[in-house]
């Protein structure tokens, strides 16, 4: 069963219009989107906000200027701190027309992870409607949750990528950031158990990378020890990304590592370390330039 909410996260609930699947901006430019090519133009979004709470999530200022008109002042809380689902979320998976999304790779998710443990289960209904009409889901998540529905993602491997994201290896710089997310290499895990018994396509997405801090100061033995473990796994996909400030995520970063973060000019930094710390293990990814 799905887990109630951690202690102190405001819930709430809203109505959601079908269809599930709506248009992403997190696509590849010649489809109007932002060069990120993490679906063919579409996304599934059913939920406001995100449990995990990570500090550093581009998603919060989404929410605090249109979330209010859905689920109401909740949004006004810090990121990590409020949570909605739709009321009727079972109607819209079922009205939803999933065969208009045949051969089409769709995000899964891109404001809240897909596998929350208030989520997952919605999550595998959606799949079950979704992969036997030929629908294909880039599936973005930092939970192993995830693992639960191999079974069903091994009977479409062909129809899905399944991705990571990981800001960091230092596990304790992780719990600061990441407020409820598993250690690095859990999610790293993930990748390898996907690729020897899923045998799906995988991807991680390094990101965002932090500038140096006191408790993690050495930003290239970061980036080695994670692209040292990349080796061994060999994702078909590897994104990076350095920090960005977006809404008030440098305030909470900052209040949870007790310390000011300064990222200007840290872009072009981080894209030099994220390529040479690839190559020195045979890989290659894609870095995401700051918009």
């Amino acid at each position: 069963m799905t887990r109630s909410l951690p202690t102190g996260v405001a819930g709430g609930s809203y109505i959601l219009k079908p269809p599930l699947v709506k248009k992403s901006m997190l696509t590849s430019l010649d489809k109007g989107g932002v060069g990120k090519e993490l679906s063919d133009g579409w996304v599934a979004n059913f939920a406001i906000g995100c449990t995990f709470g990570c500090g550093f999530c581009y998603v919060d200022p989404i929410h605090k200027r249109w979330g209010s008109r859905r689920v109401g002042d909740i949004v006004k809380k810090d990121w990590g701190y409020y949570f909605a689902v739709p009321e009727n979320l079972q109607e819209v998976i079922e009205k939803t027309n999933w065969a208009n999304w045949n051969g089409k790779e769709v995000m899964l998710s891109s404001t809240h992870d897909a596998y929350l443990p208030q989520l997952y289960e919605w999550t595998r209904k959606i799949l079950e409607k979704a992969l036997p009409a030929g629908v294909k889901f880039c599936i973005q998540t930092r939970s192993p949750l995830v693992e639960q529905d191999f079974k069903l993602i091994s009977r479409y491997r062909d129809q899905v990528r399944l991705q990571v994201s990981v800001a960091t290896m230092n596990a304790e710089f992780s719990r600061k950031i990441e407020l409820r997310v598993v250690p690095p290499l859990r999610r790293l895990d993930i990748l390898r158990n996907a690729k020897n018994y899923v045998k799906c396509e995988t991807g991680i997405i390094i990101a965002p990378i932090f500038p140096r801090t006191q408790m993690r100061p050495d930003i290239n033995a970061d980036l080695h020890e994670l692209a040292r473990h990349l080796a061994g796994i060999r994702p078909e996909h590897i994104y990076g990304e350095s920090l960005h400030r977006r809404g008030v995520n440098m305030t909470y970063i900052e209040k949870a590592l007790g310390e000011r973060v300064l990222i200007d000019g840290f872009d072009a930094e981080a894209k030099t370390l994220f390529n040479a710390s690839l190559k020195e293990f045979g890989l290659s990814g894609r870095w995401w330039d700051e918009e």
